[in-house]
């Protein structure tokens, strides 16, 4: 199992303007990739759509400050994919394991 930084330093957080801020970064940082494959993109952001969940945020309020400010090419499926209701760690390859030091996001495939 392959350690999530990203999502484990903002769960740990517990600060929402963290989780925008690092999810348009990764929006910005990888356009072109995320228009070539969506799938890819969406593998990445599942963790941090949980991330919201468990810190209280509503997915879809979340992704929409980020949509917002994400790439007009990336935009509508950002927003999309912040209101889906069926995002799993087992769907998407990913889990949540509590440690001393609080939740920790590792990828299981």
């Amino acid at each position: 199992m392959r350690p999530l930084p990203g999502p484990t330093r903002i769960a740990r957080s517990g600060n929402v303007g963290a989780l925008t801020s690092e999810l348009l970064d990764i929006l910005l940082d990888a356009e072109d990739q995320w228009r070539s494959d969506p799938r890819d993109m969406m593998l990445v952001l599942a963790p941090y759509h949980d991330c919201a969940w468990r810190l209280g945020a509503d997915p879809a309020r979340v992704f929409d400050v980020v949509a917002s400010g994400a790439p007009a090419s990336v935009r509508d499926m950002v927003r999309v994919f912040g209101r889906r209701d069926d995002i799993t760690p087992e769907a998407f390859g990913f889990a949540v394991v509590e440690t001393a030091d609080g939740p920790e996001y590792v990828q299981t495939r």
